[in-house]
């Protein structure tokens, strides 16, 4: 077995870090051979406060990883998250140059270098440039402009940045436990590509990705990444109101959410009582289900509302008639969907991966849906470097860049 036909994801989430490792076969078909899961230490709100804690936990989770995998890597795909993450939309626009008025990669390569001019502050770090779509001559919805003829080409995108301490203190991170980083990917679009079908995005669509720490949300437009922002809330918000209402730990709490918790009454039996251990862990007390959601709804509709109130800045809320998807790790609190329609006003549904390997069992839960997602993103960037060599061979390289491009705005 080829390294370079392993591919690994992985998540540092602010509840735990997951490791899945793929092999890639000939066909681009990729196979799920290792999972490794650990709780992550040192993180909070997707941020990185303790390095040597969290080096540990990303330790963890490898070698875990390696073991059912029955084999090492040494380089991977990890996502980033927390409230450091901005986004902005914005245009570029040059006139063609050269003699003739045919559209070369040059030209692409600087209208996307107007478009970011100006927007990334000295404290930020790049992270994504997506190109939502070209404009020639006042063309609108055009890809790929490589070849086409025109005097004024337009560009539109979206642009994410985040932090350059806590980009840097990722990588610190991520290179300390042994890895050496492929590509540093924005969460929620790595979730998108797990769980998101393109006719979605075509249509318009709200991915609301919940995990323990912060509050992910993307909002797709034809196709492309229109607006996205993280929340500094999460389920260990949750988890801290039950907490506080059952007055005991926050371990004890987190368990209770995981196996009594939910978001709606109707789901639970008001009969049915649950044993509750005090902060000592001696004294017990019994509180029915009920009760349970008297503390949980109100958090979750606290969510919803927050997240209604950035979809709405962002002008975007009449342009989603696909309504919401939800993932994530707090997104398997029972009833959850049924709160976003109330709060939100618009379709909703569960998300999850749709991977139909031999783990499927395993790894088709919303809280690996970043995790799968970026194996989907490595396997496209390998397939793209596989055509590339081949199509360096056959036609040189100006295929290869059309191919790119399409694929860009085929993923975001």
């Amino acid at each position: 077995m080829g390294m370079d036909e392993i591919i690994v994801g992985l998540d540092i989430g602010s509840g735990k870090v997951c490791t899945v490792v793929g092999e890639l076969g000939e066909d681009d078909q990729i196979e799920i051979i290792g999972i490794g899961t650990a709780p992550s230490l040192g993180i909070r709100k997707g941020v990185i406060i303790d390095l040597d804690q969290a080096i540990q936990s990303v330790k963890e989770s490898i070698e875990s990883a390696e073991r059912m995998a029955g084999t090492r890597f040494n380089s991977a795909f990890v996502s980033i998250a927390g409230s450091h993450i901005t986004s902005v939309n914005s245009k570029g626009v040059i006139a063609i140059s050269g003699e003739s008025p045919e559209i070369t990669e040059n030209d692409i390569e600087k209208v996307i270098e107007a478009a970011k001019a100006g927007i990334i502050s000295s404290d930020k770090e790049l992270i994504h440039t997506l190109s939502r779509e070209f404009i020639v001559d006042g063309q609108s919805g055009i890809s790929d402009p490589l070849g086409m003829s025109g005097a004024r080409l337009e560009c539109k995108v979206h642009i994410v940045t985040g932090s350059i301490t806590a980009v840097q203190n990722l990588i610190k991170c991520v290179e300390g436990a042994g890895l050496d980083i492929e590509e540093i990917i924005f969460g929620t679009l790595a979730s998108s590509n797990a769980i998101l079908s393109n006719a979605e995005k075509d249509l318009g669509v709200l991915l609301i990705d919940i995990g323990a720490g912060t509050t992910e949300i993307a909002i797709f437009v034809e196709g492309g990444l229109a607006y996205s922002a993280v929340l500094p809330v999460g389920g260990i918000q949750i988890t801290n109101d039950l907490a506080v209402g059952l007055r005991t730990s926050i371990e004890e709490a987190e368990k209770i959410k995981i196996n009594y918790g939910s978001t709606v009454e109707n789901n639970v039996s008001p009969e049915k009582l649950v044993a509750i251990s005090g902060i000592d862990g001696k004294d017990k007390n019994n509180v029915s289900q009920k009760y349970l959601v008297e503390i949980i709804e109100p958090r979750v509709s606290e969510i919803f509302d927050l997240i209604g109130t950035e979809v709405r800045k962002s002008g975007c809320y009449n342009m989603i008639p696909g309504g919401i998807v939800v993932t994530g790790g707090s997104s398997l609190l029972p009833g959850i969907s049924e709160v976003a329609e109330q709060v939100l006003n618009l379709p909703s549904r569960l998300g999850r991966p749709h991977y139909e390997g031999e783990l499927a069992d395993m790894v088709n839960d919303p809280s690996y849906s970043e995790a799968i997602g970026l194996l989907s993103f490595a396997t496209e960037k390998y397939s793209i470097g596989r055509s590339f060599q081949s199509t360096k061979r056959k036609t040189g390289a100006k295929n290869i860049f059309t191919k790119i491009i399409s694929w860009l705005k085929d993923f975001f």
